[in-house]
């Protein structure tokens, strides 16, 4: 066991083996979707405006392309892609060494993303041009060295990354499709505060999408829009769902990317009101330290203690917000069940007769002795009106209690189902209504005329018809009203078949 010098009371830590170091890093990534999107990160940061993501399979595999119109590779003294500079100065990154103007929008600063892909496929070639022409390099899984070689003429910038075979544990996860959704959601305000296009082509699966940012659904709260700390703006963006299913999400994220899945991953956010199932959002914090190996959690330093601070500034704000949108929900709710209630309970008086209604409370149309037939003549005219499409009250609704009639307009005939049996009387009454579907109670002649058929008919100047057929067939008929200079006229057809006016069980109006 080695032992610190008695002259010398400090020392420093080193790096033992690097290869190991090396290996631990590249291996800290596991999520094969987190690691596209870090090299999707990448092509930003180079300033692409449009990134192709390409899956294609072939004899040795399934493979995955990054290609982007960014600068492409800074280039060394020689005019070529200076991939010695990647590779020598892993954790070194030139993005930590930008100025703070430079650095507002790029994410890249630990000099990892590239060894990403190990947990993606077995080798990367990352081609991009120089000064005379294009040039690759190659990084195997597992293996210290690299390999540059000269890849002909390209165009003058940009960058392709192509990765593979995949990993049997991988080529599954990584489908045209699952990319899309996750980007959407990982890289939603990036792809809104650049601008850039991102396509993915799956040609394993014959299928093309476009990574369009991710909309959250649910109703936005009023809350403020950003939250000062002493490391800069909390930007604060909440929504609230009417469920508490597992797809409401409060995001948090690091100048438009997403670091956590959802805010309550964080001990000191799994409270009320922050750990509510039905808010969905962002909380936005640029000055977060990530954690380098994953890019997918926070440092516990005092920004993020800045955060906790800033929030709960809100904390209240938050909470009348929800109250608020609950009660207005809730009285909502109320107001769509009274409407439900009544129109059932409408209908219901429409359609049966009043007998059937004895257990429930409702109020009956009270008239005088003398107009004995005014309550079944409204009902009536009510029921046949509904049901063939005449013409409503001037308030949109069938009236329930009486009101003063108007001039003739129109009949209404029933029973509604003119059907008889041959041998069995059928009773037919007409009423007259007004423009308003109520009874009309000025004196009317009535008149009813065969059109065609076999029947007998009785009562042929009454608003009472009485017609018999003794054999199967089709009675045409057509009754007048007047009333003054008022006719009105309308034309029936009674069907006499055998079975008709068999009795069938009746029950409550189904729901429509």
């Amino acid at each position: 066991m080695s032992q610190i010098p008695e002259n010398r009371a400090t020392g420093q830590l080193q790096i033992g083996d690097q290869w190991n170091a090396i290996n631990i890093i590249a291996q800290s990534q596991t999520h094969p979707l987190k690691a596209v999107c870090e090299l999707t990160e990448n092509a930003i940061d180079a300033g692409g405006r449009r990134v192709e993501i390409v899956r294609r399979r072939n004899k040795q595999g399934t493979f995955l392309e990054v290609i982007d119109d960014g600068r492409g590779l800074k280039r060394d003294s020689t005019g070529r892609p200076d991939f010695a500079n990647i590779t020598t100065h892993i954790c070194d990154s030139m993005k930590r060494r930008l100025k703070a103007d430079e650095k507002r929008g790029v994410h890249g600063e630990y000099g990892i993303g590239l060894l990403s892909f190990w947990s993606l496929g077995d080798e990367l070639r990352m081609t991009t041009s120089g000064q005379d022409s294009g040039w690759t390099m190659v990084l195997r899984r597992n293996d210290p060295e690299y390999r540059v070689m000269r890849a002909g003429r390209l165009h003058d910038q940009g960058t392709a990354i192509v990765v593979g075979p995949l990993l049997e544990a991988t080529r599954h996860i990584i489908t045209g499709e699952k990319l899309q959704r996750y980007l959407a959601a990982e890289l939603r305000d990036r792809i809104r505060q650049t601008g850039v296009e991102i396509h993915i082509s799956d040609r394993v699966a014959r299928k093309n999408y476009v990574v369009e940012p991710r909309e959250f659904g649910g109703e936005p709260l009023a809350l403020p829009k950003e939250v000062d700390t002493p490391f800069g703006p909390i930007e604060v963006e909440i929504y609230l769902n009417g469920h508490t299913g597992g797809g409401s999400e409060l995001t948090l994220c690091k100048d438009g990317t997403r670091v956590l899945a959802n805010l309550r991953e964080l001990v000191q956010f799994d409270v009320a009101p922050w750990n509510d199932r039905r808010l969905e959002g962002a909380i936005d914090y640029r000055a977060l330290n990530l954690a380098p190996g994953t890019r997918n959690g926070v440092v516990p330093d005092e920004r993020l203690s800045a955060l906790e601070e800033g929030l709960s500034t809100i904390d209240s704000l938050l909470r009348e917000a929800i109250s608020r949108h609950e009660e207005a929900t809730a009285e909502q709710a109320s107001r769509k069940l009274i409407r439900q209630v009544h129109k059932a309970f409408l209908t219901a008086l429409q359609e049966l007769p009043p007998s059937e209604y004895l257990y429930f409370d409702v109020p009956r149309v009270q008239v005088k002795e003398e107009e004995p037939e005014l309550v079944g003549a409204e009902r009536l005219s009510m029921s046949s009106v509904a049901r063939r499409g005449g013409k409503a009250p001037t308030d949109g609704r069938p009236r329930l209690f009486p009101k003063k009639a108007g001039p003739l307009a129109e009949i209404s005939l029933s029973p509604a189902d003119m059907r008889k049996a041959p041998g069995k009387p059928c009773r037919i009454k007409a009423i007259g209504l007004d423009v308003d579907g109520t009874p009309v109670t000025e004196p009317v002649e009535v008149l009813w005329k065969k059109l065609g058929g076999v029947a007998k008919l009785s009562g042929k100047n009454t608003a009472e018809l009485n017609l018999n057929s003794e054999s199967e067939g089709i009675v045409k008929l057509r009754v007048t009203m007047t009333q003054k200079s008022r006719e009105v006229t309308r034309e029936i057809q009674v069907r006499f078949v055998e079975g008709a006016g068999r009795k069938v069980p009746r029950t409550l109006p189904s729901y429509r």
